[in-house]
């Protein structure tokens, strides 16, 4: 199958975002899409492919290198163990001489606000770079940059067809010449062929279901995560898309398959999800793939939110504000609370304000509910049609009344490594800063205005999070714990 080239793409890329690094070229969020194949031989298979990343953004990556080789090819270069140079101090640029029989190489000038793609190596002349169609950058405001790479051209020197396990190195320089690597990402091994997966969303049970086949004569095991293509885009971002079903495991003996299916919220429906696939055992352990599972569309639901908000107005009360410009068929609408037990509770139900359901015009409601939880109340809408399908509002967070002026952190202690982080209603700009025990920077957003925010990939051990209002210069310190699973 020419599938096993596209799984390849992705993996050779994805393994990057999992490796430890120097903190100057620190790679993340590393995502192939739209890979396709132009032209297969025997002996050959060429491809094109979409790449983003994330990279630190600083004066240590003026120049950004990747080069890929098929395991056997693998010259280890930069004498790597467990992603990691053990060559002190910076080390000279490979020519084409220690590269060998790499099969890919991407230059990119990264020395500026705006990225550029190399025509020529700068340490050989004879080492032939990647053609690729468009090149653009975006500053982050955790301070790091997304890279976005589009038409990577490549040639692999296997048929399509062929399983492979590949290693890759990137590395990037500080040098205006680039003569020298300064942090290197190395040793990085991913594989192709090994799973097929297949899959569909329906729109009017809304489940998504789907298969994952092995390809091989070993049982493999892993995980899988499940995301909403929320502004149906079909890039896989994972800072936007929702998660709507976290670590599933899965097990598929040799050359057998397993299926894999689940609910889809009411909100989404209509939308395509991301199937995030990571292998745990084999050759290909630890890497991962993305599959874009598409939607059957269906009917629009009877009912456009204009607004939702959800205020606490006293130490006992909360108030739920909504508004809605359209409603066709619509019974009304079911309140929602869920009080820290993971569980959703209906607390109320207001009927539609005009007799058979049906409007054009603006219409305003509002709900008082009882509560005097001194945590974190989150709620949402469930707004239902005459005919019983039903769309769920967004979700709002309500503190305690204890919890005023204050940032207020979730799950703590958290076991997978992401805390949310709620903020107080009103408007404002906020810096966020996390660091470890040591005192060290480990995350730092800029300018946040969102009511939430959710923090990621943190490693086992304890965080402070300190939050500062610009307006105000009010700050708020809380401590994260991150424990093992």
């Amino acid at each position: 199958m020419k599938t096993f080239l596209l799984s390849f793409l992705l993996l050779a890329f994805m393994a990057l975002s999992s490796q430890k690094s120097s903190a100057q070229c620190t790679v993340s969020n590393i995502i192939i899409q739209n890979a396709v194949v132009i032209s297969s031989t025997a002996t050959s298979c060429t491809a094109k492919f979409d790449v983003t990343f994330n990279i630190e953004d600083n004066g240590g990556n003026k120049y950004i290198f990747l080069h890929a080789w098929l395991q056997a090819d693998y010259p280890n270069y930069f004498k790597c163990v467990n992603g990691q140079s053990t060559i002190n101090g910076s080390v000279a640029a490979p020519k084409a001489a220690d590269l060998g029989n790499e099969f890919i190489n991407i230059g990119l000038n990264n020395d500026g606000p705006t990225i550029s793609v190399l025509s020529s190596y700068p340490a050989d002349g004879s080492v032939p770079l990647a053609t690729i169609d468009e090149a653009s950058k975006v500053v982050l405001p955790d301070g790091s940059a997304n890279i976005t790479l589009k038409g990577v051209t490549v040639v692999l020197p296997v048929a399509c067809t062929t399983p492979i396990v590949v290693v890759t190195d990137l590395w990037a320089s500080q040098s205006s010449n680039a003569q020298r690597a300064h942090c290197v990402n190395c040793g990085i091994r991913s594989s192709s062929g090994y799973l097929s997966v297949l899959g569909v969303v329906n729109c009017v049970t809304l489940r998504y279901s789907g298969t994952i086949t092995n390809n091989t004569g070993t049982s493999i095991d892993g995980y899988y995560r499940v995301f909403a293509d929320v502004n149906s885009d079909g890039y896989f971002t994972p800072t936007t898309d929702t998660l709507i079903q976290s670590n599933t495991n899965f097990s598929v003996t040799a050359f057998g398959s397993t299926t894999v299916s689940g609910a889809v919220p009411p909100q989404n429906i209509n939308q395509n999800v991301f199937i995030v696939i990571t292998q745990t055992s084999g050759a290909a352990s630890g890497a991962s793939r993305v599959i874009l599972f598409r939607s059957a569309q269906c009917g629009a639901l009877p009912v456009t939110f204009r607004s939702f908000t959800a205020n606490r107005i006293s130490s006992s009360n909360a108030l739920l504000q909504w508004e809605t410009e359209l409603e066709l068929n619509n019974s009304g609408f079911a309140i929602e609370r869920m009080m820290g037990n993971n569980k959703w509770m209906q607390v109320s139900f207001i009927p539609s304000a005009v007799s058979g359901g049906n409007s054009s015009s603006k219409l305003s409601y509002s709900f008082t509910d009882p509560n005097s939880n001194k945590g974190v109340t989150q709620y949402r809408i469930r707004q239902v049609d005459l005919d019983g399908r039903a769309l769920f509002s967004d979700v709002k967070l309500v503190r305690g009344d204890v919890q005023k002026g204050k940032i207020t952190v979730y799950p703590n202690p958290s076991a997978d490594g992401s805390v949310n982080v709620a903020f107080d209603n009103k408007e404002a700009t906020r810096d966020v800063t996390v660091t470890d025990m040591f005192g060290r920077i480990v995350k730092q957003l800029r300018g946040n205005t969102n009511n939430t925010l959710r923090i990621e990939n943190l490693l086992p051990g304890i965080y402070m999070i300190r939050v500062v209002e610009r307006e105000t210069g009010n700050q708020s310190i809380e401590r994260i714990t991150i424990s093992k699973n």
